[in-house]
């Protein structure tokens, strides 16, 4: 067995399938750009008003009053004309300013009478027009690499005219359901069954990181079966979950499957509670992770490894939330093995709960995070200082 730090760090080298793609803007939210992308225009692209209001040259102003043009600028226009001497033009928000033309005066600034306009205040020169690049110049650098794309970044790009970008895409994801005692939900369970839960906990958990799984199957304990299911599936997408199977029990046909197929072997066994018998392995441009069929040991493994690794996978998207807290009750272990408890934080105080065991889920209803409780220590003092991995971020 090996260490969790260690176990780590070995789905941290796994190679990873190409993850980058150009996506239209529109399917870029919340992925991480893999690119650096340089404004191809100014923005504005032309001086133009930031009022509804009137247009003149400043030097032509004589006696805070100027002659009131016929012609009207609004937003849009084909064909921009040229001031005459000596008047001021009605202008729109976001039109075009004249080329001989400097100053935008608010229309609730102005009076107007017999074909002339007058100024009810000071008129400063270039006031109220949003001169070209001053949003931003042509050739500046606009995005860098690794940042996170929310729709007001993405608002942002589009006021460039960009309508594709270079991402880290979400991975493909397939998850396989061993086990005959488990029932799916909606049917009636006879005597020694119980209802299938790990496949309803993933498909939610992936769907909190917009994934959904191109595929859920369940299959009996049946070697033949099951071999026949990895193999049409395994390389139809970038990670295949497993639940269940992967003990040494006669009737656990997962990894002697994966072994028969050829999967490269990176991790069986981990110095952890629950889920010690993870498997990690890869095939082609497929990763694996079988975990235990116990729902807790799942939730467990999904978070602080599966989790992680999609992490990688989307230019390490921060989807992982560590932090530490102060325990509020004791908690005692054995040694030789790290234990991620169900705990309540809040206020950065951490209450473990009860009922800690990898089948049982009903503490999860009040859980928030998992403390980590190293691999060495046995007890644990209320006042102590212990790290916390959160659910969600």
């Amino acid at each position: 067995m090996i260490s969790v730090q260690t176990a780590l760090e070995i789905v941290s080298s796994i190679k990873k399938n190409n993850f980058e793609q150009k996506l239209p803007l529109l399917q870029c939210l919340n992925l991480l750009s893999a690119e650096e992308v340089i404004a191809p225009i100014d923005v504005p692209s032309f001086d133009n008003s930031a009022m509804d209001g009137y247009v003149c040259k400043y030097e032509d102003i004589q006696e805070n009053s100027l002659a009131l043009s016929t012609n009207e600028i609004p937003a849009g226009i084909s064909n921009l004309p040229l001031l005459t001497k000596n008047t001021a033009c009605r202008i729109f928000t976001g039109a075009p300013i004249p080329e001989n033309a400097d100053t935008v005066i608010p229309q609730e600034d102005v009076f107007i009478l017999d074909g002339q306009i007058s100024f009810l205040k000071d008129i400063q020169q270039f006031s109220h027009i949003r001169r070209k690049g001053s949003q931003t110049k042509k050739g500046a650098i606009v995005l860098t690499k690794g940042t996170i794309l929310t729709a007001e970044y993405i608002g942002f790009l589009a006021t460039l005219g960009i309508v594709e970008l270079l991402v880290y895409r979400k991975p493909s994801v397939g998850i396989i359901i061993t086990g005959k005692e488990l029932v799916p939900l909606g049917n009636n369970i006879g005597s020694f069954q119980i209802f299938e839960s790990n496949s309803v906990f993933l498909i939610s958990a992936l769907k909190s990181l917009d994934i959904t799984p191109n595929f859920v199957v369940k299959v009996d304990d049946d070697k033949e079966q099951l071999y026949s299911i990895v193999n049409e599936r395994i390389t139809t997408v970038d990670l295949l979950l497993f639940t269940g199977g992967i003990s040494v029990g006669d009737y656990d046909f997962v990894r002697p499957v994966l072994d028969t197929l050829g999967v490269e072997e990176h991790i069986y066994k981990i110095k952890q509670k629950p889920g010690k018998p993870l498997y990690i392995g890869s095939y082609k441009n497929t990763v694996v992770f079988a975990m235990p069929g116990n729902p807790s040991a799942v939730v467990m493994c999904f978070h602080i490894y599966v989790k992680f690794f999609i992490s990688l996978c989307m230019g390490k998207f921060p989807i992982i939330k560590k932090n530490y807290g102060i325990l509020i009750n004791e908690y005692t272990k054995k040694s030789g093995l790290t234990h991620f408890v169900k705990v309540k934080v809040h206020n950065q105080k951490i209450e473990i709960l009860s009922n800690q065991l990898s089948y049982q889920m009903d503490s999860y209803s009040a859980a928030n995070a998992f403390a980590v409780l190293p691999e060495h220590q046995e007890h644990f003092q209320i006042g102590e200082k212990v790290e916390v991995i959160y659910f969600s971020v």
